[in-house]
């Protein structure tokens, strides 16, 4: 099994100040709150339900898309979030502006689930 990186709503936050403009209000805390603790989710205690790295970073622009945690810059924040994850547990990944695009509209439009996102991150991934 792949490294488990675990975050929590301050760093979901710092990713927020670093990429979007200042002074975005957070619409639902709630949403924030499930978005930074949804890829620590155990089915049984001690075993993670996401296995894979590209699942857990997945949850963070899958989140983001569908419950709007912000006010706006869902995208760009829940990018930045998916991007660093797969980042850190060293996995690096690169997507072309006009693919993310085509994906976040399909997630908006539920046309694409959480294992399809998972899915183009593998495909993105860079090392």
């Amino acid at each position: 099994m792949s490294p488990i990186i675990r975050v929590d709503v301050g760093w979901v936050l710092q990713i927020q100040s670093a990429l979007a403009p200042l002074n975005i209000p957070i619409n639902d805390w709630g949403a924030l709150g499930f978005m930074a603790q949804r890829h620590q989710f155990e089915r049984e205690r001690g075993n993670l339900y996401y296995e894979q790295v590209s699942a857990r970073a997945a949850t963070f622009l899958h989140t983001a898309l569908l419950l709007r945690p912000f006010a706006d810059y869902n995208l760009v924040i829940g990018w930045g979030c998916t991007s660093q994850y797969m980042n850190v547990s060293g996995q690096p990944v690169r997507a072309k502006d006009g693919d993310l695009y085509e994906l976040a509209g399909a997630v908006r439009a539920q046309e694409a689930d959480l294992r399809d996102v998972a899915q183009h991150l593998e495909s993105w991934t860079s090392a």
